[in-house]
């Protein structure tokens, strides 16, 4: 139950009190409302009573909010929608409670802790939502429009994550606990949680003070799989062009965190004037992830069409046989390699905030004064490495692509294969190490002075000083061969694997046994990617002398199984760990701020026109330093064998930046019960620290060798960069708002905006020309498939329109009158063209959208509030969005063949689109006394199946990129508070 503070600080009404419980008067009857209808009715009257366009999720009287994630908590906010990958631009990674958040379509959405600037050191501005302990806050609320006194950033918005103080308990002691067990389907892992909040207030001869510990520990277990097609290819099929899919990866990963949250608070009051308030919050984020994958990638597949299935332009649905072909003659050529790995991720984020701050208001005097320092510290550890492994597919395998899900099919004899470990040969690793540290320092201060018996009623100054740092340690993706014979190593098959390093993997329950595909097969095991996960040095260490007899360099099958693990390659890697200077890259940004504000209104209560006009005038100074990196590799080019070797070169750069941020709110109140707002405000965004670093690298792309053992042979050199030269992104935004505020929380609402934004960074393909060096000392430059930030030279614009509500049937007696729905319906319309892709025939289009923005985006809940029970069941649903121009896999340069032998490159970067995606969910509370109630809760009760799609093809067509499934989970709690 919360209660609203009668002041009104920033743009939105301040911290709720706790524990008090509303009325709400109807005729001669006072309703006390308690339980979640109390906190939406808290969240309501926050909107109702704000300066700006903000809404709010409040925890109920058991102090907790109504999902288990923040990013959950968010999704059923108007105008927000989340992404359920773990990340926007990673679209072949699935991400269960999800982990990026857009509000109103847009990306840049800053985080905020009790109003005050938080990040994670993940080579971004804002804070990972999935860090974030949701049983420590008391609501979390979302600013769709900016007032002066707010902090500058979010093009999108911002998210203020509010924490409970001790004063906000009225001076009682206080005690409230949770705990709960949740379990998933496809995991099968019991996964507990729980929290214990303490605090009291005391009066002392020195005053008043309050002190508040909150902590919070949870654990969350899934399993996700998913299937993937490779790129569908230009590939001249019978005289006629036919698009032929490069293959395809099908695996799952089982993923599980263990989040602990620590939260306190003391708050300091020598008199009625003036309070101190110091708090502290930490957020740790432990993961581990274990995943399988098995994989055909191939640009010279092809079919025989007489027994093939294409669509009207010419795509491929369905066919028996998928062949090798020899780019030379046109005829199949050699066997169907398959590449499989072992993946194993752990990783290890802390944030830790440091808050001082003082309110001094003299009671009837017209001036008051804040303000405020802050640190924050945070770090992230991440270590992840790949084990590949090849076995042979057959001469063929057949694919079905005509329904829900993609069909794989082998003969009989290549899956009996699939049994003999001597089939599997050792063939590469890959690690990739991060070490990331960033720190923020603050100061602010604030002062409004205010007016009696004026249309004016305060005018409020302020200024802010931030230093944000950031020191980041990657060393990249170093994909080295183990063993393979050309590398002076024997090649070593899963005959030789010591005891323990591989295990048979069988892709039970696939997709709820809905997909047909290879089944059973062998892999690296997770004890051997565990061992060495941080430095691979034993992975990679050559066999014993003589292990492997004359001649069978080739295959030691023969020899048997080795007396320690030990697979070759050692000459080749790269030094483990990080290499000094160049795996370093130093971020800094310093801000400076000033603003003024006006707000205007009649006194009190009365009705009218009131609002504020403001000013923020903001300085940036960017600055990066790093290294580009040549990422060693060997590969086959023009019919040789040769060799990149690893050199780095230094890069930096400094830019400074001063923008004028205007804003003007304007609320116009008839009555009680209706607000009509309209808004404009400048915004901006700076770009992250990724897009902004001063590192890149440059490689080579190759694709598997049909001769197994032998190295990839060459498609292109690549090249990848950030641009510490970026500016920041300016966004002009226009909202209105009518809201309506009914008896006993009805709400309706209808918003349209609109939004004009420039200097967009844009992650694009192009051609360049770089310098590489061979390991022989021989230095060329050549054309690289280039893949950089800019800023878009095009403006984009955004527009659209919320429209939402919420009512209960209190018109009526009974238990039917605790039955209730609310409801939200969000439609964005825009136009990026800017953003550029390459097609499948490598045409430039700029017809694509605004990165994760969906067209339409719908919540619905009905919910029963009536004690001692309390119910909801929610849909959410988002229809597809742009993942990104220029994402890993899509992005290749291909070689098309309109005649045997005569190779045109065609260089592409596909769209990747999420399709529409929906979720239900459902829980039920029933309290057993005014202290203790439980629940049940499920999410995901439909199983629904996330896909991605590919752009770029003839006739406009979407085709199917990737498939995932995971968890339906329920879990059960119980919740205490005293």
């Amino acid at each position: 139950m919360q209660a609203i503070s009668p002041d009104t600080t920033q743009a939105a009404a301040p911290g709720a009190e706790q524990n008090q419980p509303q009325a709400d008067s109807s005729g001669d009857v006072d309703i006390v409302v308690t339980g979640r209808r109390a906190a939406l009715e808290a969240a309501t009257e926050r909107k109702r009573r704000s300066e700006t366009i903000v809404d709010s999720v409040v925890a109920d009287d058991a102090g907790k909010l109504p999902d288990n994630s923040i990013t959950e908590v968010l999704q059923r906010v108007s105008g927000v929608s989340i992404v359920r990958f773990a990340a926007l631009g990673d679209p072949d990674h699935f991400s269960v409670q999800g982990s990026g958040v857009q509000v109103r379509g847009l990306t840049g959405v800053a985080s905020r802790l009790n109003g005050r600037e938080i990040f994670s050191a993940n080579n971004g501005r804002a804070i990972l939502w999935s860090d974030v302990t949701p049983e420590l806050m008391a609501a979390v609320d979302v600013y769709k429009a900016s007032t002066a006194d707010l902090i500058e950033g979010g093009t999108g918005g911002q998210i203020d994550l509010r924490t409970k103080m001790p004063f906000d308990f009225n001076g009682k002691f206080h005690v409230a606990g949770t705990a709960e067990l949740s379990l998933g389907d496809m995991a099968n892992k019991a996964d507990p949680m729980g929290s214990v909040l303490v605090t009291d207030s005391f009066d002392t001869p020195i005053g008043r003070i309050g002190l508040l510990a909150d902590i919070a520990y949870s654990q969350f277990s899934s399993l996700s799989q998913f299937i993937r097609t490779e790129p569908y290819f230009k590939t001249n099929v019978g005289g006629a062009d036919r698009f032929i899919p490069g293959g395809f990866t099908y695996g799952d990963e089982a993923f599980q965190y263990r989040r602990n949250g620590i939260y306190g608070a003391a708050q300091w009051a020598p008199s009625d004037d003036l309070t101190f308030t110091a708090s502290f919050f930490q957020s740790r984020y432990k993961s581990q992830s274990s995943d399988y994958g098995a994989q055909v990638s191939s640009q010279t597949l092809a079919v025989d069409p007489a027994t093939s299935t294409f669509d009207e332009n010419g795509l491929l649905l369905k066919t028996s046989s998928l062949f090798n072909r020899d780019p030379a003659t046109f005829l199949p050529g050699g066997q169907v390699t398959s590449s499989g790995n072992k993946g194993f991720v752990e990783s290890d984020t802390r944030t830790r905030d440091y808050s001082l701050s003082f309110a001094w208001a003299p009671e009837g005097g017209p001036l008051s004064i804040t303000g405020s320092i802050q640190r924050v510290d945070s770090r992230q550890i991440y270590d992840r490495i790949d084990i590949f492994r090849e076995v042979s597919f057959g001469p063929a395998f057949g694919m079905d692509l005509t329904g829900d899900l993609p069909q794989i099919s082998v003969s009989p004899a290549t899956q009996a294969s699939f049994a003999d470990p001597a089939n599997y040969f050792w063939s590469a690793s890959m690690p990739h190490n991060e070490r990331n540290r960033g720190r923020l320092d603050t100061a602010q201060l604030d002062a409004e002075y205010k007016f009696d018996d004026s249309f004016f009623r305060s005018i409020k100054v302020g200024g802010r000083y931030a230093k944000r740092t950031e020191r980041d340690l990657q060393n990249g993706y170093n994909w080295t061969a183990l063993g393979r014979g050309w590398n002076g190593d024997p090649q070593l098959t899963y005959a030789n694997a010591a005891p323990g390093d591989v295990s048979a993997h069988a892709f039970k329950d696939f997709f709820r046994g809905e997909a047909l595909l290879p089944g059973s097969l062998l892999f690296a095991s997770e004890s051997l990617a565990d061992r060495f996960n941080e430095d691979r040095t034993g992975l990679v260490t050559p066999p014993p002398a003589g292990f492997c007899p004359p001649g069978t360099e080739s295959n030691c099958s023969a020899s048997g199984p080795l007396p320690r693990s030990g697979y070759g390659g050692l000459s080749g890697i790269r030094q483990p760990g990080f290499i000094l200077p160049g795996d370093q890259v130093d971020n800094r940004t310093e801000n400076m701020a000033g603003y003024a504000l006006v707000r205007f209104g009649p006194q009190g209560t009365a009705n009218g026109i009131s609002g504020n006009v403001g000013v923020r005038v903001v300085h940036i100074e960017n600055e990066g330093s790093g290294f580009i990196q040549q990422n060693g590799n060997t590969f086959i080019r023009n019919g040789q064998t040769v060799s990149l070797g690893t050199q780095f070169i230094a890069r930096g750069g400094k830019a400074d930046f001063t923008r004028v941020l205007p804003s003007v709110n304007l609320v116009f109140s008839p009555s009680d019960r209706v607000k009509l707002r309209g808004g404009y405000n400048i915004t901006l965004d700076l770009p992250s620290f990724n897009a902004l670093r001063s590192s890149g690298s440059v490689g080579v792309a190759t694709t598997n060798n049909p001769v197994a053992g032998q190295p990839g042979i060459f498609t292109n050199f690549t090249a990848e960069t950030g641009n510490p030269l970026l500016k920041p992104t300016i966004s002009n935004n226009f909202d209105l708002s009518l809201e309506y505020y009914g008896e006993r929380g009805t709400t309706f609402h209808i918003a349209p905006f609109y939004k004009r934004l420039t200097d967009l960074p844009i992650f694009s393909l192009t051609t360049r020309q770089v310098p590489v060096v061979f390991t022989n000392g021989q230095t060329e430059i050549v054309n690289a498939a280039a893949s950089d930030f800019i800023n878009s030279p095009k403006a984009a614009t955004i527009k659209g329109v919320e429209v939402g509500g919420r009512f209960f049937l209190d018109m009526f007696d009974g238990p039917i009158s605790g039955f209730g729905v609310e409801a939200n319906y969000t439609f964005i319309d825009s136009k990026n063209p800017g953003d550029v892709y390459r097609d499948i025939n490598g045409v430039i289009r700029s017809d694509a959208p605004l990165v994760g923005l969906s067209k339409h985006n719908a919540n619905a809940a009905l919910l029963y509030e009536r004690n001692p029970f309390s119910l909801r069941v929610a849909y959410s649903w988002r229809s597809k969005y742009l993942q990104s121009t220029n994402s890993n896999g899509t992005n290749p340069t291909y070689n098309y063949y309109a005649t045997p032998g005569a190779a045109t490159p065609i260089q592409i970067a596909l769209p990747v689109y999420s399709a529409s995606y929906g979720t239900l969910d459902a829980g039920v509370r029933f309290k057993v006394t005014e202290n203790f109630s439980f629940g049940v809760q499920g999410t995901n009760l439909t199983g629904a199946t996330a896909r991605t799609l590919m752009g770029g093809y003839p006739g406009g067509n979407l085709v199917g990129r990737s498939w995932f499934q995971s968890d339906r989970r329920i879990s059960t709690g119980i919740n205490l508070s005293f």
